[in-house]
């Protein structure tokens, strides 16, 4: 017999930053930006006391944390030829530099499910956990991240 899991849905919109991908052959390799949004799918084997898989109200952690990671910011792989650059236009006020493996949508699905998977563990006692991450680029493109396989 299946041990029984429960899923419940998130989804954080309106987190407009700008990227590039500095190794695209395209004009993807330019500086341009999009509002990201991020869909989680939070699971558990036991509900909480009131029946939940998590607290809706309680991810504010998690709100902030992509607050500062996405909104208004500049991602750039930590690889970028120009991260220099970067980092004194941060410096400068230009920017809000923000440094990651992969910026792409693939990429920042791992690095979101890394980081939010760590944060859901911490505030549940490792009672609940993310069972997959989708990141969007815009109302067209996006990726999803199944850490554990479909």
């Amino acid at each position: 017999m299946d041990a029984k899991k429960f899923i419940s849905t998130k989804r954080f919109k309106g987190y407009p930053c700008t990227h590039r991908q500095w190794r695209a052959d395209s004009h993807c390799k330019y500086i341009h930006g999009y509002s990201r949004e991020f869909y989680f799918e939070f699971a558990a084997s036991e509900l909480t006391k009131e029946g939940w898989v998590v607290d809706f109200g309680g991810l504010k952690e998690i709100k902030t944390w992509l607050d500062h990671m996405f909104d208004h910011t500049f991602l750039a792989n930590q690889d970028d030829p120009f991260l220099d650059t970067f980092r004194q236009l941060d410096k400068d006020g230009v920017v809000q530099l923000r440094i990651m493996p992969n910026i792409g949508m693939e990429g920042t699905a791992v690095y979101v499910y890394e980081k939010v998977n760590q944060m859901v563990k911490e505030m549940t006692d490792n009672r609940a956990w993310v069972e997959k991450v989708e990141v969007r680029e815009n109302e067209k493109n996006s990726a999803i991240y199944f850490p554990n396989g479909r």
